[in-house]
Order: structure tokens, then sequence, then C-alpha cells
């Protein structure tokens, strides 16, 4: 899988670490797709944004849970939309540049770790890549909509 180039970004988001961010990161998503002509792709990118942005938030307060509150509450993770090659593609980084493992098949009874199952069957395609800004290597983690 081929990483994603970000041309401007239609839309950007600088999330923070709270769960409620899911629900504003699914209503953003909506309404990218809907001013970039794709009503049709909102159900299955808002299921895909939930899962990936639930994955960053959960990674990012799993890994910084020695930290004060407030400090968490100072972290942040990016959500962006953007179109690579007339497909919109959604793309959360997060500050952990780990490796993710690419899933080969889900236990549909498991309570965690279908996430990027889902993601691989609903969209076109996905990865992610190291992505670099002024601060900090991050990982992004991208899927392509169809």
């Amino acid at each position: 899988m081929a990483p994603v180039t970000i041309k401007r970004p239609h839309l950007e988001l600088a999330l923070t670490v709270d769960p409620t961010e899911v629900s504003r990161a699914r209503r953003a998503v909506s309404r990218a797709l809907e001013d970039l002509g794709h009503p049709d792709l909102v159900e299955d990118a808002q299921q895909i944004v939930s899962e990936l942005v639930t994955n960053a938030l959960r990674e990012t307060t799993e890994k910084l849970s020695h930290l004060t509150r407030e400090y968490l509450a100072a972290c942040r993770v990016k959500f962006l939309v953007h179109e690579n090659d007339g497909h919109p593609t959604v793309e959360v980084w997060d500050m952990f540049p780990d490796e993710i493992p690419m899933p080969q098949q889900a236990d549909l009874d498991m309570e965690s770790g279908r996430g990027l199952f889902i993601v691989r069957s609903l969209a076109k395609e996905w990865g992610y890549v190291h992505r670099f800004d002024a601060e900090r290597v991050w990982k992004s983690v991208w899927a392509v909509l169809t």
C-alpha cells in the first residue's frame, strides 16, 4: 500500500485526548464528505473514523497514563480529510510512531481488536506512514474511501 500524499486538506482538526472527540470527528467527516460531494460515503467514513480516532485516543491515553491530567489534556491527535486522486481520504495522526500490526482476521466475539479489520473491510486501501512536522514524528493511519 502506497502512503497517501497530502495535498491541502479539506479539513484538519486537533482533537483532545477525550473520548467525546470520536463523535466530533464523526460529525466533521460527515460535513466534509458532503462538502466534497460524497454524501454516499458518509456511513462508511463515520465507521472508519470511529475506529481510527478511538485507536489513537486509546494509545495516547495508555502510553501517557503516568502523566498528570493537565498534561494529558494538552496532548493532541490530528484528524484530516482530503482528496487523493479524486478519492476522499481520512487520516488520523497520533504522537507515537510505533509500528502497527496489519490484521489478518478478526475474532468477532472479541470486545476489542477488530477496529483495523473493520477499516480494512470498508476502505479501498489503508495503511500507515510516519509524518513529520516542526514538533515531532507522528504516525498517520489513513484510509481511502470508495
